[in-house]
């Protein structure tokens, strides 16, 4: 079952590793990864390009939501202008984590995150209607248990 999108992850955002993290276009992976606290990364996708769309799942070990798992996404860019990441003040990154953070779906279960992400196509009415390759990619990610 999946749950509703929910700000309360906001308490569970690792602003003393996040803030800290370096800022440049095309350099999401450590941020998604690294976007919560308490969590074990279960799966990570980067397009791998120097632009494009990147995916993460991890479990939450403690807390309100420990067990619970969460997916979200993201698209970056290859240069200065436009990847917002790049270059990005306190304040603007503090603006797009927390919307990372509202726009997370948290499920009961791995099972839960795979049926979701196999029924993802480009006519589905959900957020992830136009991710239809991340979460074919991070569905493989999570079966072959692949942080990198």
């Amino acid at each position: 079952m999946r749950y509703k999108q929910t700000d309360e992850l906001q308490s569970y955002i690792d602003w003393d590793s996040i803030m800290k993290m370096s800022r440049y276009a095309g350099g999401h992976d450590d941020q998604m990864k690294g976007l919560f606290k308490n969590v074990e990364v279960i799966a990570h996708w980067n397009e791998g390009d120097w632009q494009g769309m990147v995916a993460t799942c991890v479990r939450f070990t403690d807390g309100q939501f420990a067990g619970k798992i969460a997916i979200y996404n993201d698209y970056y860019g290859s240069c200065s202008g436009c990847d917002s990441w790049e270059d990005a003040s306190d304040d603007e990154v503090h603006n797009m984590c927390i919307g990372l953070s509202n726009s997370a779906y948290l499920f009961d279960n791995i099972d839960d995150v795979k049926d979701f992400l196999r029924s993802v196509d480009e006519n589905a009415e959900n957020d992830w209607s136009a991710w239809s390759t991340p979460a074919t990619r991070l569905l493989s990610n999570i079966e072959k248990k692949i942080i990198n």
